[in-house]
């Protein structure tokens, strides 16, 4: 007997039965996670990012997430604030022109 499999995962997004075919998904998505099947897009689980690219570029609405926001790609990190320099006087441990 053998051991059951592990269940495959769920693609961040589905291709709906509104697609209209045009290829946009395909043509932007950057991992090359759509794939076309007898007819139809299949996304690879596996290889999908979640990024999102193929749901903003396609003009009928056509592809939809699925997954919680976990799944998708990390968002890029905050830069930390910029603080002004102090007056370079200050740097030098001398006293400014409104230091007596």
């Amino acid at each position: 007997m053998t051991p059951p499999s592990a269940p495959a995962p769920a693609a961040p997004v589905a291709v709906t039965a509104r697609c209209a075919g045009c290829g946009a998904c395909l043509l932007t998505c950057p991992v090359h996670a759509i794939r076309p099947s007898g007819g139809a897009l299949l996304v690879l689980a596996r290889t999908c990012t979640g990024c999102l690219e193929c749901v903003e570029v396609c003009p009928v609405d056509a592809i939809e997430e699925t997954t919680a926001p976990s799944r998708r790609a990390a968002p890029p990190a905050a830069a930390p604030p910029l603080t002004a320099p102090a007056p370079r006087a200050a740097r030098a441990g001398k006293p400014t022109e409104e230091e007596p």
